[in-house]
């Protein structure tokens, strides 16, 4: 903790922190990714909002993208927190904005900072820290919260260790950096104990009776299975309360519909298709999904990358048509896709030695390429939505960028 102290990241945490403790408005809107990071995200702001005595108001979106931004800041003002999301988006928020909101981005993807009176960004990218390996946005939460209020914090230590797991950081066999400073919080207040399973560490829950892994499994079910359902706010509750009958059977129900249309959609990328370019291989789900939200598509892609029927040494990319209605928001007047991109087994491996360029460099720049706006993305999996009929230019425009950096 004592080098934590001292840290350049620290004193940006203060300087977070400031915001928030001068804001002279009594309501906080809190915009949220559909996850089990960024539900637990939300579940350590509910309580930072709670302890500082302002109300709030929380929208769950599945992707950053203008015309969503755009409808949060025509109808709210005061203080609004973008989380787990919108790293990449701080210019075109604050272009949205423009002066009109205190905007606060605590996210851990990749970002771009700017320099705005009113739009601030909280990101251990910015200061080198890889938001990949060492910190989830739901231990980067727990931080912010503990500035706050250190002792009302410690008591969800927990939260951010479900928001770690679910964001897969502890696949080297355990979650590490400032996510691992969460956890030894919530071994110390007993709220988690550490178990082994052969060298891979398991996080055991003592406020649940269960693991993180599979509480966490079922907040990214409740978010993204049940999205247009709202189940992200049963996720909500549930990092403080756990899991009713209701809530269970709407888990289950949701898992149930999510077998069904996986295992019809792997049948089909085997009979045909999964197209296959020169560095990548695609397919596209269009409305299949329904009425599943499009997080559901790079799900899909993270369950199939390690198939056998799947080329080891291309990327993995699945486009999903986005619907119009946005749950929190109502219809927006769109016609676009979601893109999610996955790197299987053999490609990850070159992709971390820098043989190969990563998704995070790769989805960004295609998108540009293409009109697009991408957000939230990481070296070995990424999204991003594109404009409706534009996939084939996108994978175009991606396949250009791999060969420059093979020529390069």
């Amino acid at each position: 903790m004592e080098e934590f102290l001292h840290s350049e990241f620290f004193d940006w945490v203060e300087k977070a922190a400031d915001l928030i403790r001068t804001y002279e408005g009594d309501r906080i809107t809190v915009v949220h990714h559909n996850d089990a990071d960024g539900i637990c995200s939300a579940a350590l702001l509910s309580k930072i909002c709670d302890y500082l005595g302002f109300k709030s108001e929380f929208i769950c979106i599945e992707k950053v993208y203008p015309a969503i931004v755009e409808r949060i800041h025509r109808d709210r003002d005061g203080m609004i927190i973008y989380t787990d999301l919108a790293g990449l988006a701080a210019e075109m928020i604050d272009r949205v904005n423009a002066g009109k909101s205190r905007v606060l981005i605590i996210d851990h993807h990749p970002a771009k900072d700017i320099e705005s009176d009113t739009v601030h960004v909280l990101d251990p990218e910015l200061a080198g820290i890889s938001g990949d390996i060492f910190v989830s946005a739901s231990s980067l939460n727990y931080i912010f919260f503990r500035v706050l209020a250190e002792k009302e914090a410690m008591d969800y230590a927990y939260i951010a260790v479900l928001g770690s797991v679910g964001d897969y950081h502890d696949r080297s066999g355990g979650v590490l950096g400032f996510d691992r400073f969460a956890l030894s919080e919530a071994i110390e207040r007993d709220q988690v104990k550490v178990r082994f399973e052969g060298v891979r560490e398991k996080y055991f829950v003592t406020k649940f009776g269960e693991y993180a892994d599979e509480i966490a499994m079922r907040l990214t079910t409740l978010g993204a299975v049940g999205y247009e359902k709202r189940g992200y706010r049963f996720g909500i509750k549930a990092c403080f309360e756990g899991f009713d009958d209701a809530t269970m059977k709407m888990v289950s129900e949701l898992g149930e519909l999510k077998e069904k249309k996986f295992k019809e959609m792997i049948e089909r990328l085997k009979d045909g298709e999964l197209i296959q370019e020169k560095y990548t291989q695609w397919f596209h789900v269009g409305n299949f999904f329904s009425p599943m939200g499009v997080k559901t598509v790079g799900e899909f892609c993270q369950l199939v990358k390690d198939m056998s029927f799947v080329n080891d040494s291309k990327y993995l990319i699945g486009f999903q048509d986005k619907p119009k209605f946005i749950p929190d928001l109502g219809e927006i007047e769109w016609e676009c896709v979601k893109m999610s991109g996955r790197t299987p087994p053999l490609l990850e491996r070159r992709v971390l030695r820098g043989e190969m360029p990563g998704l995070d460099y790769l989805v960004p720049k295609a998108s540009e390429a293409v009109g697009g706006f991408a957000d939230a993305t990481h070296k070995i999996a990424a999204a991003t939505i594109i404009d409706k009929d534009k996939e084939e230019e996108f994978i175009k425009a991606f396949e250009k960028l791999v060969d420059e950096y093979e020529g390069g």
